[in-house]
């Protein structure tokens, strides 16, 4: 990445006077442009800086040069936590800077009082009343962008044809069209100027197979046009890939295939799909890391776009995953909560690993705080890590807070607690609501062509999920951790990093595991909705068989 010494000075000034509280325009200079990349589903080894990216000689798994080079220029975020580990509520946080329990949609309402706490599972969702960094941002004079997946901001009238529709008809396409123009439509109402090539939720969960793939040529093409139209004003592009979520090996898809329908050609981006074996097999790697070299290429297209229009310099690059996936996604466990990422601007001088605690919520005001917006004048429940970035601090925070469905958790030191605290609803569920529930997930496999969970009926619920038996995510999670059933979970992070040993039972922890109960209050009591013992609820005395309705009336919505 070539940079002219003029360009680097000038953003070391910028970051001065953001520091100074001062915003660039004031002084004549271009507020620095923001590239938010984020990955689906991203594990460990997927992430060459990691150690769980390099085989045993110290070579890299992954052959992923661009997000390499951006990583070592960068500072890596080595204890960030997402608070809830699950697909929507992770993009509520990186959206909004809020925890997901602030959702108001109607399913999270209806959730919150069927659960007499609030339920943090898939539903928490971005509606034109939350508060979003894109409209914050165009209040400081912004052009906002969103190219990919979405799976966060509502947009309840949207739906999918059959599994085995064909989607080369007319009829077909004008169809999918619709549902697309639904989708920006929502996406512009909360905030964005510019919404395309939007995949409304999972590739597998669009209705047709023909269509149910990945097509990240087609995302970056829209991105490339976004930056081109937008180079001379400041923007923000928020660019959600839908990899390396399955199904894998998207690269060996149909590149004329997207939730918009078939397109006439594939889209022509200086990348080459077919190449992606040979350059494989030359580094002596697996054919399934083709998938992270395909996102590398095309990331690798978005950085030589901006340094053509010589904006690269002036231009803030986040990179992280939505979340973890080792064994832990829908659980407030390490295995979901530990996620990854980077930040990359020029000049930066934090330290190239901080190893301090931070939040994925942290993310939007850290944004804000660089771009020169004031931080108080909006209601963040993160705080900017600029000072980390900068070097004017090691850490911003002395703890981190998770919410998942049943479950609140706090990191502070070595030590995790986890809370679970089961709703009167789930534990004393009748035989009838089981089935029901069941009966729902089923009509939902079977529309997007896979079998139904074969679940026992009687069988325990996740931390997160209503299906007797838990959720695909939730099976990996009850067989990992030991305590997993347990109400109360004590784990020392530095000793006990894959938390197998509940301390929580035994006397000489009783100190801490109060402490680590009064640093888990300080965030229910901010937050809104009971929990247990911790915090009394505002619908406690909501009656049954509302409480039966409103299920049922989610049984009909949610799956869809």
């Amino acid at each position: 990445m070539k940079t002219k010494l003029a360009t680097a000075l000038f953003l070391g000034d910028l970051l001065l006077l953001t520091a100074c509280g001062t915003q660039p325009e004031e002084k004549g200079q271009k507020q620095p442009n923001i590239l938010f990349i984020l990955t689906d589903d991203q594990s460990m080894d997927q992430f060459n800086f990691l150690p769980e990216g390099k085989n045993e000689d110290g070579t890299f798994m992954n052959l992923t040069p661009t997000i390499d080079t951006l990583a070592s220029q960068g500072v890596i975020l080595d204890g960030l936590y997402c608070p809830s580990p699950l697909s929507v509520p992770s993009r509520f946080n990186y959206l909004t800077g809020m925890y997901a329990s602030r959702a108001t949609n109607q399913w999270m309402q209806d959730l919150h009082r069927i659960h007499k706490h609030t339920f943090i599972a898939q539903e928490p969702e971005i509606t034109p009343e939350t508060p979003t960094l894109a409209r914050q941002l165009k209040e400081l004079g912004y052009v906002t962008g969103f190219i990919g997946k979405n799976h966060s901001v509502e947009q309840s009238e949207w739906t999918k044809l059959p599994v085995d529709a064909d989607v080369t008809t007319e009829e077909s396409k004008q169809y999918l069209q619709a549902q697309q123009k639904l989708i920006k439509q929502a996406i512009e109402n909360v905030g964005f100027d510019y919404a395309d090539r939007i995949y409304h939720t999972n590739p597998w969960a669009h209705g047709p197979k023909a269509i149910s793939v990945h097509n990240l040529e087609w995302l970056t093409e829209g991105a490339l046009g976004f930056i081109d139209k937008n180079a001379d004003k400041p923007f923000y592009l928020y660019f959600a890939v839908t990899i390396p979520h399955s199904p894998k090996n998207g690269w060996k898809s149909d590149p004329k295939a997207t939730p918009a329908g078939i397109l006439d050609s594939s889209p022509e981006i200086g990348t080459d799909r077919k190449s992606i074996p040979k350059r494989l097999k030359e580094k002596n790697l697996e054919m399934s890391r083709g998938d992270m070299l395909w996102l590398d290429d095309n990331i690798g297209a978005l950085i030589k776009k901006l340094e053509e229009k010589e904006i690269l310099d002036n231009t803030i690059i986040v990179y992280v995953s939505d979340h973890g996936v080792e064994s832990g996604k829908t659980t407030a466990y390490q295995g979901g909560m530990k996620t990854k990422g980077f930040i990359w601007a020029k000049n930066l001088a934090g330290e190239k690993v901080n190893h301090s605690l931070c939040s994925t919520v942290d993310l939007v005001p850290t944004l804000m705080d660089m771009a020169g917006g004031k931080l108080a004048d909006y209601p963040y429940d993160g705080v900017s890590l600029k000072p980390i970035l900068t070097g004017e601090k090691d850490e911003v925070r002395n703890s981190v807070y998770g919410e998942m469905g049943h479950s609140r958790a706090v990191i502070k030191g070595k030590y995790k607690y986890i809370a679970l605290r089961y709703s009167d609803y789930t534990l004393n569920m009748s035989k009838s609501e089981r089935e029901a529930w069941m009966e729902a997930m089923g009509i939902y496999m079977r529309a997007i062509g896979r079998p139904p969970f074969d679940n026992d009926l009687n069988g325990p619920f996740g931390h997160s999920g209503q299906i007797p038996g838990g959720w695909d995510n939730e099976w990996k999670a009850m067989k990992k951790y030991p305590a997993y059933f347990d109400a109360d979970q004590l784990y020392n992070l530095e000793e006990d990093p894959n938390e197998q040993n509940n301390l929580a039972a035994i006397p000489e922890y009783l100190d801490i595991m109060n402490e680590m109960k009064e640093e888990l209050q300080i965030y229910i009591d901010k937050l809104p909705g009971g929990f247990a013992e911790f915090k009394e609820d505002e619908f406690e005395s909501f009656p049954q068989d509302s409480i039966l309705e409103r299920a049922a009336r989610l049984r009909k919505s949610v799956f869809h």
